[in-house]
């Protein structure tokens, strides 16, 4: 008799079809609101700053957001934070349709807005993880990588357009998908999984953080991120200074930071086959390893087109590691600790990215365009082998085996455990992987 296929749900798809009009949403604000700063102060500083103020928002809101997700009901975040952000950005439309934005509003916009999706992030990662059976998360976190790395491409385009007009449209535009995510959220149950227990916030804070680092698994998952993060933040502006030597032109930069998002989209699509056939150290050191060789690439070609391919190939193992990673984070973390360690990776992943562009520049000026790509790509190098031995089987297992008793959610814990603990003695390298963010699958806004 043939088994029928597992489905990720109607509660799922929900969850993800309002996130996903949000994410759409919150990539083109991210482009109108320094256009809106710079349009009305004549200032290029004051588009620095506003950017600037969306990613203080963004960092310091990351753990005090794993304490609320595992603390509180998921639906009554989703709809408080959605809210939120509906009623910042309807306040911003109305305001620049009138005429002026003072420049401070659209300083605090920024930053509750980067505050609003770091908060929401760790929540949807803790429905997820309720939702979808363990069989299933790296199929579900590979959609949640992909509908991300469309939405980099959609919403550029979309504030294109609209910035024509007035900033007020892509406001306007972005507080309705708020709003569509909030009504999705509404539809979700009132109960999404247990809650944890009152606790101090720093006590709270510090717990996550104890348990990433008392893990070998998570503390080179949030390396990876750390490093690929600054890697990656840099790579803009060795893509401006490599066309303006070469003669490219702003054409060769819009092609060869679109392949970004092409290529995020083409490793989501392949991230859960990976997680299902390959052990979480192989799959992850082979797709760090991709990033190397591919940034090597892009240190030696010469052709717009050539390094386009490389740098497409390189942003392919983004989605590849960030769906194995998180699966198995899900899936070694026990359940009333899921919002706090997948805050805390975040924290720390994206605590330095900022330094990347300063890094990449400082090092194109000392010492060349194509020493500080091959000198990152070295780096990579390293962190592949690294991930090689501190991922390896043996290491997964022992930690899942520890956490089978606290693991599954409670709708599903039965047949997740049994999964599990099948995985475990089995012994099959691709079920290590398969059963279970990071963001870092960090998901929608944040």
């Amino acid at each position: 008799m043939k088994q029928q296929k597992q489905k990720l749900g109607s509660r799922f798809w929900l969850l993800f079809s309002g996130e996903a009009a949000s994410a759409v949403g919150t990539a083109a604000s991210v482009i109108a609101l320094p256009m809106a700063a710079f349009q009305v102060s004549g200032d290029v500083r004051h588009a620095g700053f506003t950017s600037t103020a969306l990613s203080l928002g963004i960092v310091a809101a990351r753990l005090p957001a794993g304490v609320l997700a595992d603390r509180y009901q998921r639906r009554t975040l989703l709809l408080l934070g959605n809210a939120v952000g509906a009623l910042v950005l309807g306040t911003l439309a109305v305001l620049r349709a009138a005429g002026s934005v003072p420049a401070g509003a659209l300083l605090a916009a920024a930053f509750l807005l980067g505050a609003v999706g770091s908060t929401l992030a760790p929540v949807e990662n803790v429905a997820v993880r309720t939702f979808v059976h363990a069989d299933l998360l790296p199929r579900a976190l590979a959609l949640i990588q992909s509908r991300a790395a469309l939405a980099l491409i959609i919403g550029p385009l979309v504030a294109g357009v609209l910035l024509k007009v007035n900033a007020a449209w892509v406001f306007a535009a972005d507080a309705l998908t708020y709003l569509t995510a909030a009504s999705c959220a509404f539809l979700l149950p009132a109960k999404a999984g247990p809650t944890g227990k009152q606790q101090p916030p720093l006590r709270a804070v510090t717990e996550g953080l104890r348990f990433l680092w008392r893990s070998p698994f998570l503390r080179y998952g949030a390396l990876n991120a750390t490093v690929l993060n600054l890697v990656f933040n840099g790579l803009l502006i060795v893509v401006i200074a490599s066309c303006d030597r070469t003669g490219a032109g702003s054409v060769a930069v819009g092609v060869q930071t679109a392949c970004f998002g092409a290529g995020a989209v083409a490793g989501s699509l392949v991230a859960a086959p990976v997680a299902r056939r390959l052990p979480a150290g192989r799959g992850i050191a082979l797709a760090t390893a991709v990033i190397a060789l591919a940034l090597l690439g892009f240190a030696t070609v010469r052709s717009t087109w050539g390094a386009a391919l490389m740098l497409a190939l390189a942003t392919a193992g983004g989605p590849v590691i960030t769906v194995v990673l998180s699966s198995m984070q899900m899936r070694i973390t026990p359940p009333q600790l899921q919002g706090r360690v997948h805050s805390a990776s975040g924290f720390l992943s994206q605590a330095v990215a900022p330094l990347g562009p300063t890094l990449a520049g400082a090092g194109a000026h000392a010492f060349g365009l194509g020493p500080t790509v091959t000198a990152a790509a070295v780096l990579v190098v390293l962190l592949a082998v690294v991930g090689w031995f501190t991922t390896a089987r043996r290491t997964v297992v022992a930690e899942a085996r520890q956490s089978l008793g606290t693991q599954a959610p409670a709708e599903t814990q039965a047949p997740a455990r049994v999964q599990a603990s099948a995985e475990v003695q089995g012994g099959a390298d691709a079920q290590e992987a398969r059963a279970g963010d990071a963001p870092a699958a960090e998901a929608s806004r944040g």
